[in-house]
This record gives structure tokens, sequence and C-alpha cells, in this order.
């Protein structure tokens, strides 16, 4: 519905003529959109959702002091319990009781003269006996007499003190002083079959005197004070107490628990979110190695960074003179000070505990802790804020541990085998790992729900595995994911949805997979497949491309050479056709030869990328020991300097870990450059020293807002402005280099602020973006684009593309300033890009090549071109910088990545790419597999010396790339402008053969039976166990694509199979597929009764209406045509005043200026004047105005329709209504150019509205 709609994300409408048959579509990107730490792998696949709804049914509540299990009894269950430990037993109690509850007590047998107590029975006759007991709380300074006498007035004669019988109208003397709370007994029971029922009943009696709580002690002869004071030397008696609650509540340790609800099991809710860090798993806190970065320094010199301004000089003076009181040398480095001294200078003289207002104005030290308290209490200051932002660090909340959940939560553990685990330690282990020991837990086999939510949960665990990404966490943290994890695991969703006739489009789904887990992947596409869906898929992985159905060749070239339809068709033709062509001499194969694509040229090896004919050797290195981050196995690794490495490994096996958390974050704190995130476990990583900057290139957008350009990213557009603000034209203008600003200044159009476009809102429809009407997507005013340089204006410059602007710039003489560095951009491959294209439209792989041209523009600056150790250049790290790449632009990139080696800089690259990893010249392959399974240095060496390593998953599929490639073969990728030689055939049918034996599973994967598709090939809808309201468990199958009528009688069930079921269950399965944030603007249908439903495309519902609408319901609103007209006359409709029936519009400063101007040009009856309101129609003397208008030099004001002088004003008629304007200038045609300036002043006096007289 349109009011649905319009919460939704709204895509702009395409540029297209026409299109038919689309399905219902679903988009899996691999951005990873996700900034908040809330979200994790559990939330964001639902599987938490899931996880608190399953966990208090199956997870069991122990005692956090005693580690008892805590269970809710009832009066029955007490007594089946009470039976099993004590019933059919020997006639005398053994010397030892066991049981799962109660302390035990040894005991031995009793003198047989000693008289029978209350409980004794003869031998003969001996039973197990057991007393009935519940706890009364006793009143402060209560006597024990009284409170004996209360008892016996509601009926009970003894209690249970100290292991003995107290009778309450016998003994009470006996007792000198009571306790909180005493034990009542309600019953002496033969634990016997035929008592049960009267155990039943006490127990039930005694739970409701004990407010749910009772104590069942079981004893050989409970003997009274006075019994026993008569049976000297009679042995201990026997006893063991159990007590029972009916509550979450230990009776052992009288500790009450939570009870378990699915708000305790979510960490996103406040109840069992951790009060100290709220669930995120972080808190923020001071990091002393900012506040202290060179402990190198004395205390003298500044150790203390915050202390070396002027702003907070005197804390320096405080911890001068309270070091001269403790004789703390301020001279010595602070690293080299002793323990105590340091320690003195960071917590302060208090060393603990809170500091008051006291403390600092005394000369007592407080600390660098302290210190940073105090600001912390002035963070109402923004200023203070922003300077502990510079001196803070996320650190694990120090109460949960990092697992989110407050205390209460881990009370609630299940079984795995030996070991109990608490939610936070089940969603810490492997997606795998946690599949496995979820299917193996037991579940009551009358607890439905148990087991529909389990199987919910294994379902999306095995997705999960299946698209290879069972190393991850329950508990890993969205933001952290790589946009290629993203992707697999919103994956997981769509297929746990199994909706059928739906369209997935993809976008590189095998990114940060290694070759070995692709085959799993195309497994799992083709089962999407094979439900009868279409999958859209864009894709540079040859095995995917090799496994699809059909292809679409988009090109020829990039950017304005591309854009047109080189092949649509399947995959086996356009191979064939390619192989075909080199010896084809009709005009049509020569025509389509000119126009071949780069992609077949690929496939079939007409082009490759050759292996470097040597590999570099380093003569430095950084070395990194002791890495233990995460699944890191205390590895030591050194990463040589001056050459291009590549680290490898499958997916999971710790590659970002060792390259992200522990090497680049480490050279950042080496640094002094830290981004804030804690650097990775370790115990060094040397060789700092070595580079001069580490650098993090990714692919990230450059740009959020249209309003960044290449030249201004390369800083070339300074001078293009200053060369147009040179032009003599712009002199007599006086337009300085800012009116050639599109981004500030007064040059550019008002009305789009320089964007060129203007967007429309529209509500529930996709928002449009429409061509600025004023400088008709140019810019610029009129007045700046009629400044030329060379024959162009700013816009035409903008225009250019980078080939064509080194041309324009070299043929104006701006070599060195304009063209030189634009050189580099055409190197790199962005030769098609313009100037002023916006750079969020720019791709991943545009976008990194972009942040390497100022690296290589300094290097050609420099001159370096000999290759050297590393000591001076940069470390570059890559993390899969071929995502969204085609095999030309890798070739492209790799040739960067050559020339920035040989500049002298390092080049560290994560990637799974055998084409890049066969031209590293060093390997570092982590393994062997993912997650707790990896994390160890499986290969180091050149890529020839990995493909003989045998447990390297890398090195057996690095074999079939080497010995394909060919050795030392220069390959220049293309950039459209003309054609390499081709191979012969039989080289190409050569190269073409797909042949290698690692990638079996994939081969299997592709021989899916062309017949055989679940879901997709029968055609139908098929109904299983349908159950809702009326319908008996009826199965049905209903052909798609066919008009299908339900019928029957009225009330016979048609609605329900209709709504109820299909409709139900198709919308819910669609929306599970969207997000959770649109899911919550859509009303949630229930899930039908109903075993399974398959082949079930998305639904719509058309109802009968059979509700009469009220007052306000009408055929527009019930049609929803309403809502379109309301649009239509707000955006489209002109607005009329109802007394002059003119339009009404909104006009920028230029389009006001204009107008004066024609009105002045054309005006007979003299000048015109520029008038400015004030007042409308108000009451009042309104002489302030007037002497407001004579101090800023206005003479004239306009007053009730007549002109009068400013010094000639009088007051006004109080109660009557007045309009007033000042006059702020006079025009005619001989003063026109004086137009834009009494406009502005106008529109600034009349706040947006000037008149014309």
């Amino acid at each position: 519905s349109p009011y649905m709609r319009q919460f939704l994300d709204r895509m702009d409408k395409p540029r297209v003529d026409d299109i038919r048959g689309i399905p219902p579509a679903i988009a899996i990107e691999q951005a990873n959109p996700v900034k908040t730490s809330r979200s994790t792998v559990g939330t964001m696949t639902e599987i938490n959702d899931y996880l608190k709804l399953l966990w208090p049914r199956i997870a069991k509540a122990f005692c956090p002091n005693c580690g008892r299990e805590i269970r809710p009894e009832t009066a029955k269950s007490i007594a089946d319990e009470v039976m099993a430990l004590f019933g059919e037993k020997s006639a005398v109690i053994p010397s030892e009781v066991e049981g799962s509850r109660g302390d035990i007590l040894k005991a031995e047998s009793r003198d047989p003269s000693t008289p029978k107590a209350f409980g004794a029975q003869d031998d003969r006759e001996k039973k197990p006996t057991v007393l009935i007991t519940f706890w009364i709380a006793v009143p402060p300074k209560t006597e024990p007499q009284k409170f004996f006498e209360f008892l016996e007035q509601q009926g009970y004669l003894r209690v249970w003190i100290d292991n003995e019988v107290i009778r309450v109208d016998v003994d009470p003397k006996k007792i000198k002083r009571l306790g909180p709370r005493v034990q009542v007994i309600q019953d002496r029971i033969a634990v016997t079959k035929e008592n049960r029922a009267r155990l039943v009943e006490a127990l039930e009696t005694a739970l409701r005197f004990g407010k749910g709580k009772v104590n069942v002690v079981a004893v050989e002869a409970a003997v009274s004070a006075a019994h026993q004071s008569k049976a000297a030397g009679t042995a201990a008696t026997t006893v063991s107490e159990h007590p029972f609650s009916t509550g979450w509540h230990c009776p052992h340790c009288d500790l009450d628990i939570r009870p378990p609800t699915p708000g305790l099991f979510s960490f996103n809710n406040p109840l069992g979110a951790c009060p100290e860090c709220r669930g995120f798993g972080r808190t923020i806190t001071i990091d002393l190695n900012k506040a202290i970065p060179d402990r190198s320094l004395s205390i003298k010199q500044g150790v203390v960074r915050v202390f070396r301004g002027q702003e907070f000089g005197e804390s320096q003076k405080d911890l001068l003179r309270a070091c001269a009181r403790e004789e703390i040398d301020i001279n010595v480095p602070f690293e080299e000070l002793p323990k105590a001294d340091q320690d003195f200078v960071i917590n302060g003289e208090k060393r603990s505990g809170e500091y008051t207002e006291d403390d600092y104005e005394s000369d007592r030290w407080y600390g660098v802790r302290g210190f940073f308290r105090w600001l912390e209490s002035q963070v109402y200051k923004m200023h203070m804020r922003v300077l502990l932002s510079r001196y803070r660090a996320y650190t694990t909340c120090p109460s949960c541990k990092g697992g989110r959940f407050q205390p209460e939560a881990l009370n609630y553990k299940i079984a795995a085998g030996k070991d109990l685990l608490t939610l936070p330690d089940f969603a810490a282990l492997s997606i795998s790992n946690a599949r496995d020991l979820l299917a193996k837990i037991d579940i009551a086999t009358n607890d439905s729900t148990a087991e529909m939510l389990r199987s919910e949960i294994c379902a999306r665990l095995n997705y999960l595995c299946e698209v290879g990404v069972g190393y991850l966490t329950l508990d890993r943290s969205t933001r952290t994911l790589s946009g290629g994890e993203v992707q697999r695991v919103n994956l997981t969703t769509c297929l746990g949805a199994s909706l059928v006739n739906t369209l997935f489009v993809m976008d590189e789904p095998s990114i940060g997979l290694h070759p070995r887990d692709i085959g799993r992947l195309v497994r799992v596409m083709l089962n999407l497949r094979d439900r009868g869906n279409t999958l859209l898929v864009v894709e540079h992985e040859e095995q995917i491309i090799r496994a699809a159905d059909n292809l679409i060749d988009i090109g020829p070239g990039r950017g304005e050479r591309g854009g047109e339809l080189v092949w649509s068709g399947p995959l086996e033709d356009f191979v064939g056709q390619a192989l075909r062509l080199p010896n084809s001499r009709t005009a049509s194969d020569a025509l389509a030869l000119q126009q071949r694509s780069l992609t077949a040229d690929y496939l079939t090896g007409c082009k490759t990328i050759p292996v470097p004919k040597s590999r570099r050797r380093s003569k430095s290195s950084i070395r990194i020991t002791g890495a233990r981050e995460h699944n890191l196995k205390n590895i030591e690794v050194d990463l040589p300097l001056g050459v291009f490495t590549c680290v490898t490994g499958v997916s999971g096996s710790g590659k970002s870990t060792l390259i992200h958390d522990v090497l680049y974050r480490n050279l950042l704190a080496a640094k002094g450059q830290s981004n804030g995130e804690a650097a990775g476990g370790c115990k060094s990583v040397s060789g700092a020293h070595r580079i001069s900057e580490v650098v993090m290139v990714d692919q990230s957008l450059l740009a959020r807002t249209p309003r960044s350009t290449p030249i201004l990213y390369l800083g070339l557009y300074d001078r293009v402005r200053e060369l147009f603000a040179a032009q003599p034209e712009a002199m007599a203008q006086g337009l300085t280099a800012s009116a050639f600003s599109f981004n500030s200044g007064s040059g550019r159009c008002e009305r789009c602020s320089g964007t060129g476009f203007e967007k429309i809102e529209m509500q529930f429809l996709s928002d449009l973006y429409v061509r600025c009407a004023e400088c008709e997507g140019k810019r610029f005013q009129p007045h700046v684009l009629k400044i030329k340089l060379h024959g162009k204006s700013i816009h035409d410059l903008l225009e250019l593309t980078v080939h064509e602007a080194i041309q324009f710039f070299a043929q104006i003489g701006e070599i060195k300033t304009l063209s030189g560095p634009l050189d580099v951009l055409d190197e790199v491959g962005l030769g098609y890009l313009r100037l002023g294209q916006p750079l969020n439209t720019l791709s991943g792989g545009e976008s990194q090549r972009l942040k390497l041209v100022r690296h290589l523009s300094e290097a050609r600056k420099s001159k370096r071109e000999t290759p050297g150790d590393g000591a001076r250049g940069n470390l570059f790290i890559f993390d899969e910088p071929t995502t969204g790449l085609h095999f030309d632009d890798v070739a492209m990139l790799l040739q960067v990545f050559q020339r920035l080696v040989d500049a002298g800089h390092s080049l560290i690259v994560i990637e799974h790419n055998l084409e890049v990893i066969k031209c590293a010249d060093w390997i570092v392959d982590l393994g062997p597999e993912a997650g707790t399974d990896g994390g160890e240095v499986v290969a180091e060496g050149t890529p020839e010396q990995i493909v003989k390593i045998g447990n390297s998953h890398t090195g057996r599929f690095l074999r079939s790339v080497l010995t394909k490639s060919p050795k030392a073969l220069h390959v220049i990728p293309s950039r459209g402008d003309g054609e390499e030689p081709h191979k012969s055939s039989r080289e190409l049918e050569s190269s073409f053969a797909y042949a290698q034996d690692d990638r079996v599973e994939l081969a299997r994967a592709a021989e899916t039976a062309p017949g055989f598709r679940i879901n997709g090939s029968n055609g139908a809808i098929q109904i299983h166990g349908a159950r809702e309201h009326n319908l008996k468990n009826i199965d049905v199958k209903i052909p798609r694509d066919q008009l299908v009528v339900i019928t029957g009688l009225s009330g016979s069930g048609k609605s329900t199979l209709a709504f109820d079921i299909l409709f139900a269950e198709g919308q819910r399965r669609f929306l599970d597929s969207m997000s959770p944030y649109a899911r919550q603007f859509v009303e949630q249908l229930e899930k039908p009764d109903v075993d399974l439903v398959t082949g079930l495309p998305p639904s719509v519902a058309i109802e009968q209406r059979v509700a009469r609408g009220g007052g306000k319901s009408t055929v527009a609103t019930v049609t929803e045509v309403y809502h379109f007209l309301r649009l239509l006359f707000a955006k489209t409709g002109t607005q009329f005043c109802p007394h002059c029936d003119l339009p009404v519009e909104k006009q920028s400063v230029a389009a006001i200026v204009k107008q004066i101007e024609t009105a002045a040009l054309r005006s007979r009856g003299g000048p015109l004047k520029v008038l400015a309101p004030l007042v409308k129609a108000r009451k009042g003397f309104h002489t302030d105005l007037a002497r407001w208008a004579e101090r800023q030099g206005f003479d004239t004001l306009f007053v009730d329709g007549q002109l009068i002088a400013s010094a000639q004003f009088r007051r006004l008629e109080r109660f009557k209504e007045h309009t007033i304007s000042v006059v702020v200038g006079v025009i005619d045609a001989k003063r026109i150019a004086n137009a834009r300036k009494l406009a502005e002043r106008a529109l600034e006096i009349g706040r947006g509205t000037a008149h014309l007289l």
C-alpha cells in the first residue's frame, strides 16, 4: 500500500522504455551497510530471535552460588521426588542417604532399649519417615514462649530446631532465643505408596503457608529434647534435609533468580542487556597509550600528552610538585622509572577510589586517571567531549567479558557433553559447531514448539555452513564482516524463505571465498534456482561464470566506451563463437571481431595475465611474533618489505585478523596514529621504523555526496579556477576564483546550489531527480558560463574526460600543473572518467585506483625508479582489491601494484584471486582450515614454492594456474582502443579446457539433471497437512501459471485456504527476505497451522471488502487513487492567488533579478522603485520603523499606498491596520547594473519578499 511504501527504501526509476515478465525481486548486495555494534550474525539472520524463544524451553537454571539445578516444583513433583528418594527402600535408613538435594549426615544405630520418640517405630515395623516442614518468619525481639503460643493457637504443636523436634507446649523454656525464622512441622509421614495422597496434601498445605517453600526432613528417629535427655548414650540421629520451592528460587541458598523470559535472552532488550555496556559488549574508556603515547620522554619533557598545552599546563605543574614531594626523578625517561613511581603518576596518591573536589583543590596529586575523571564530569561542554574523544578507546566490557548479557541470563545453561554452556558461550561457538551441538540436544517429545524452533535455527545454521561462513560465530559483530560475508549471510535468509518465482539479484557472492569453497556456493545458488527462481549474478569469478546457464556480457569497453549488449545467450555459444572468430573472414564476423568481448578473450585464453619473469627479493622485513588475536595460534610471521606480498588462505583462516587487527593497528600505535580500535594481541611487531607510513587502501567510496569530483580530489581544481579568474572578461566583471566553484561562492546556480539537478521527494513513490530548470544542469549562473578559457566554459571543461583534458591542458601550456597528474589517472585505466563526475558514482575498483593516484604522482615527482629495501617507502595494505574487477581490470591493477613496488613501496595484499597470487613475489598462506582449525602458518615462500606444499589448499589450486600461464608473455590490458593478436584455434581450445582435479565440487554442483528442478518444473504449489481453522489436515496441489477457482459452501474453509494459508505464508516468506527495518512497518501475519507449503511465490491479496466504510471513505480512498491524486496536485499543481488570480511561484534570486531588469528596460513611466515589505496589515503607531529606516539610510517609506519621507514620518492611528514598505533603491535602464545588489538587499530586509513600484 502507499502507506507502507513511504517507509521503505525507494529506488530511482530506471531510464528504460519497457520491462516485461519481471518477477518480484530481492537484491543481495556485497556492501556492508551496518554500522551499529548491536547487530551481530545472530541478529542479522534472525537466529537470535529464535534462540531467545528456544532457550527458556531447553535451558536449565543453576544457582550462581552453589551450582545446584533450580526448577519450579509442585506438590505432586515434590512427592514424586520424595517417593523416589525414600520409597520402596529397606526398613532401616542406610548410614548415608544420597539425593540430588540437601545435606547428608552420617548416623549410627539406636540402642533398642531407648524409648520411642516422635516418629520412632519398632525395628520390625520401620519404614522411611519424613517430616514436612515450612519456614515462618519470627518478628524481631519476639520471645520464644509467645511465638510458640501463637503456633499452638494455629494448631501446630511441633517445630524443627537444630535437628531436633521441639514441642511448643512442653519444651518452650529450653529455647532461649529464636532465629530469624523457624521450621514448623506440617506432618510426619511414612513414605509408602499408601500415604502418597497424604504426602501431597501435606506438601500443598506447607507450600501455601510457607509461601512456596517447603523442607522435607528425613530422619530415623526425630527425638524430642525431653526424651533425648532420658536416653543418655543414644547414638546420633540420621538427618537429611531436602528443601524445595515452587518458584525460580534456590532453596539451599535462599536466592531468587529471574524467571526465563524471551527478553532475558536478548541483549537488545533492557531486561537481558549487561547494565554496564548496555548490550554492546564493549565500553569506552581512557586509553593510557593515547594519554602517554611516548614513554621514552621524561616527566619534565611532557610525557603526559594532554598536559603539554597551555589549557591544562597547571596539571603539569601539579605533577612536578607532586614528584618533588615524592622524590621522583623527572629527568629520566618515564619507561625507566620504577613501577611504583609510574603507578603514582598514573593513579595518583589515592591509588584507588573516587576523587572529590577537595582532592583536586588541595595539593594531593590526583593522577592521570583522576584528571580524566574530572574531565568526564565536564562533558556538558562541547570542547571537553571533543578532547575526551581523542584519548578514549573501546575495550571489552569488564562485567560481561564481551558476552553482552547481564549475570541473571547466565544462570540458564544447556548441556554440551560434560560442560554446561550459557547463551553467550553458545553464541561464541563457530556456526558449524553450534549446528552440531544443537542437533544433539534432547527435547521433550510433547514440546512441538521447541522442536519447531530448533529446526528453524538448525536450517539457518546449515545454510550458513553451506555458503562458506561456518567459521563465523553468532556473536560476531556485523560491522566487522566483509562485504562478501554480509552478502552470504543475507543469502541464508533467502534460502530459509523457500520462495519460488522470485528474482534474486546478487552482487559478486564469491567475494572473500577461497577457490576451494566456490563449488559449495555454486551448489547453493543452483539449489535456489532449482526451486523455480531466477538468479541474476554480477560476477567475475571464472568458476561461477562457467556454471551459469546463460551469460549477459556488457561492454565492449569502460565508461562511455561501454553500455552496449555484447552478448546474451548460453555460455557454450558465447565461448564457441569467440573460438571461431579468429579464423573467420566474413564481413559479419569481422564486425563482430572488432567488437569482440574482453570476457571471451580471457575465458578462451586469447588474453592472459603473465607470470613475472623473476621474483623480487627483500632485504628487510616486519616481524610479527606471538600473534594470538581471535583464532591465531601464537604464530610468528616475517612480512618482507620492498616486495609484493600476498596473504592467502581459506575463508576464516585468520588473514584479516593478522593483517588488519595485529599488523595494521600495531603499526598505527607505533606511529602514534591509533584509530580508536584496540590493537590485536601479540608479543611484538618490530620493523615499524623501516617504513614511513602505513596506508590501508580499501574500496570504500571516496565521497558520499555528488559534490566531490576527480579534479577536486586530485587538488587540481584550484588551478583551473585561477585560470578562469585570470581571463579578461572575468576580471572586468570582478569575478574571482571563488565564483567558479560549484560548492560555494556567488557564481554557482542558486536554485540547485551547484548540483545541476533538483530532488523532488515523491513520498511513497521513488524520488525524482530533474535537471535544474534555471541552469539546465550546468551548475553555474549565466554570467559565469560566459567566461571562456580557450573556447571552453567552466561547464565544458568539467564535462571533459581525463584523456581529453590531458590534451587540452597540454595545448594551453599547463603540462606540469595539470596534464602531469592527470597522466597518472589515465595510466591506471581511468582515462574515461569525466573531470566533473561525482565520486559517489564510482565503483569500488575505480575508487581504489583513484586513491593510489596521489602516491603514484609523488613517486613520479621523486623519481624513485629503482626498487629499494622499503626503508623509507610506504606500506600499502589491500584487502581483496580485485573485488568488482574484470579480468582486464585485474591486469591493470597488477600493473599499478608493480609500479608502486618499483617506486620503493611495499605491498601486502589479502587475496583469493589466483591471477593476483601467481604474480606475487612472496606468499604467506594461513590455515589449514577456518575458525579454530585455522590460525597457523601453513606455508611461506614464492608461488613456485607454495605449490609444492601438500597441505596448502592455495598451493593445490595455484598449481594449475601457474602451469596454464605463459611465462614472461607481455600482455597489455585493454583500454578499448585496439585488439591484441590472437592464438591459434588449437591453443585456444587447449586453454579453454576446464580440466582441474581440485574443482570436483563445482562439477558436481553443475551436474544437476536439467529435468529435475525442485518445485520448478512441476509448476505447482503443494500444501501438506493444512489444519488452520476447520481444515481437516488436507493435502492439496495447486498448479501455478493457471486460473484456479476455489469453491464450496459458506464457512467450508475457502478463505482459510486462500488467505490464511497461501497469502499469509507467501507474504511472510517474502518479508523474511527483507530487512528487519522494513518489516516493522508491515503487518505481520501469523504462521498458519500447516506442515509444509512448497512452490509458493510471493503473494498479493485482493480481498472482498465486507466492512462498510466510514463517512470519509470514498471510492478514491478505497481504491487508493486518492493518494496518487494528492501527490499529483502537490508536485505538479500551480497555486493561484485567490484575489488577483495570478500564479504564486517560488523564484530564485537570479530569476527575480532578471524580472527586475526586464521591467526596468520596458518601463516608460520613469524609474522603478524596489520595495522591501516591513509590516503587512498590522496595528500600531510604527514610529520605530521610521527611526530604523532613517538610521539605515533609507530616505523613503511606502505607507498605506503613499510615499512618505522617513524624516517626516508621523505616528499612525493605533487601532487601524497598516502596511509599510521601505524604498531600497531606484532602478532604470541606465542603472540596470545595480539590479542584483538592490534585489538581494530588498529580499534580505523583506525576508524573501520584494516589490516593484
